[in-house]
């Protein structure tokens, strides 16, 4: 009896830890949250108009109704982020913090899963080390706090393996795997290619080690994840011109502008430019974007490289031996889903830290057990960690005060800072001809806008056309102009800060905000 007490009174000290670090990762996930970053990036901006869009008037930007796939910049976006803020925007409002709650609330729940999936393979130990760096790492955090559409990725990804694990003895569960696992082929493309190349050496993997899953459980998976493929499978009919566009009233699945599709190809893995990208984002943990990390703390801290490479030879010796006795393996699953994001992310042209989130959090995990198995060999245990949870704390108290003074100056420059404000007092001031310079993007004046669908579709002149990026020169009330020696006769004009020469004093009304400047005539 005293021991069954000690073993609940050792589970409980275990979980109290979790518990703790899990508050405090929500709290630096919540403090200023919608604020910084401020202002919308321009996917943000765009993905966020489009959940306005369809909410309000049924259609997206190109007037498709509810898209499995948006047009948006002419060669796509995907539509997940989107789709999650509209019953956010139905309840509390259009703003830039309503549309970013998804990707807080995944970014929080991304924590506990992620901790009890590495406590299942490993024990509380690793699971509080892999918890603890996931909390505090500057990605993750970064991640949870903006609301690019992809960046929904890991976090569905995630959900999709815990709940295939609890599938194996609880089958049932493999149907809710296989709900996540369909979402996440709707938060970025990328997942077309990596789902089921996952899924097939998981599930190899998991019916040869456990051949008792009731074989109906499987079938009724495998068919819901279909009816979540189909229509990319047809999307992806469509842009071959192998049959014509989907449009009806109540879903379309449409015919994009420009095809991406060359993005992604095998040739790319034979260009050097790819594997040292790929090697920044490993062993750097930087991609040159700041708004993805900074370089002075990387992705989780340049400190984890070595554990990070003690991890990766523990995860090999370890499947060597879980193989020969037939246990699950979660070696297997982590080292498994890394080389498949890793040998994808090769596959991507001008690859990025965004481009490759699915491959992060298996890194992590990689990680975590590498610190677990240091400490397996230090003499002085207690002394060893102490040492290394003092040295990550510098680091994230180093990340902390910097991403929330320096850095959030660092990153404006992506977002739209105060240009909302902007807009605003453009409307109140009933300006009918507004123009914008050239650098602000068009989805960003949507935005703030709140331009009606199809008055943009009917009225948006484009710079060139066949593009993946269509670049708008006009639409509605707002001109897009590069030029200052010809200001034209405008109401008003909404442009940089450092323009602010080009206007007289005398002859325009100077109203000056975080990033932009606005000029109405007297």
């Amino acid at each position: 009896m005293d021991r069954k007490l000690k073993l609940k009174t050792h589970n409980n000290h275990y979980t109290l830890i979790a518990i703790f670090i899990i508050a405090t990762g929500v709290l630096v996930r919540l403090i200023g949250f919608g604020k910084i970053p401020s202002g919308l990036n321009q996917d943000e901006a765009f993905a966020a108009y489009e959940a306005f869009s369809l909410l309000n008037y049924g259609v997206d930007s190109a007037g498709n109704a509810f898209p499995t796939y948006f047009v948006s910049w002419g060669s796509g976006m995907n539509v997940l982020q989107s789709y999650l803020a509209i019953p956010f925007m139905w309840l509390f409002g259009y703003s830039e913090t309503v549309y970013r709650l998804p990707s807080l609330l995944c970014g929080i729940a991304t924590l506990p899963v992620f901790w009890l999936l590495l406590k299942r393979f490993w024990g509380d130990k690793t699971a509080l080390i892999g918890l603890g760096l996931l909390s505090i790492s500057p990605w993750h955090i970064m991640l949870s706090r903006w609301g690019l559409e992809s960046n929904l990725t890991p976090a569905f990804l995630l959900f999709g393996i815990y709940f295939l694990i609890k599938g194996i003895t609880k089958n049932v569960c493999l149907l809710v795997s296989s709900v996540f696992f369909g979402l996440s082929l709707y938060a970025y493309s990328i997942s077309w290619i990596t789902v089921p190349i996952l899924l097939i050496i998981f599930g190899i993997y998991i019916i040869k080690t456990n051949p008792k899953i009731k074989l109906r459980y499987i079938l009724a998976a495998f068919i819901i994840l279909f009816i979540f493929a189909l229509p990319h499978i047809l999307f992806l009919l469509i842009n071959k011109n192998i049959i014509p566009e989907i449009k009806t009233s109540f879903i379309t699945i449409p015919k994009m502008i420009y095809m991406r599709d060359g993005e992604i190809s095998l040739l790319n893995i034979l260009k050097p430019q790819n594997w040292i990208k790929l090697f920044r984002i490993l062993f750097f943990q930087y991609d040159t974007i700041n708004r993805n990390a900074f370089p002075y703390f990387g992705l989780f801290y340049h400190i984890s490289l070595p554990f990070f490479v003690i991890g990766f030879a523990k995860l090999i010796s370890q499947i060597k031996s879980d193989i020969k006795t037939k246990k699950l393996s979660g070696a297997y699953f982590v080292l498994g889903g890394f080389l498949v994001y890793m040998m994808v992310s090769l596959t991507i042209f001008n690859l990025n830290i965004n481009k490759s989130n699915g491959m992060h959090l298996f890194t992590l995990a990689i990680i975590s057990v590498g610190i677990c198995k240091t400490l397996s060999f230090a003499k002085h245990k207690k002394l060893a960690i102490i040492s290394l949870g003092i040295a990550f704390s510098i680091c994230f108290s180093s990340f902390f005060v910097y991403y929330f003074n320096q850095g959030k100056k660092e990153i404006s420059k992506d977002y739209s800072g105060e240009l909302g404000k902007a807009i605003e007092l453009v409307n109140e001031n009933n300006c009918q001809s507004v123009a914008v310079d050239y650098s602000i993007p068009h989805s960003q004046i949507l935005f703030y806008d709140k331009t009606p669908p199809n008055e943009f579709k009917n009225t948006v002149k484009y710079e060139t056309y066949n593009s993946p990026y269509l670049k708008a020169t006009a639409f509605g009330k707002y001109t897009f102009i590069w030029e200052y020696n010809k200001l034209g006769d405008y109401d008003a004009y909404i442009f940089p800060r450092d323009h602010i020469s080009f206007f007289d004093e005398d002859e325009f009304e100077i109203t000056i905000f975080q990033n932009y400047t606005v000029a109405m005539r007297k």
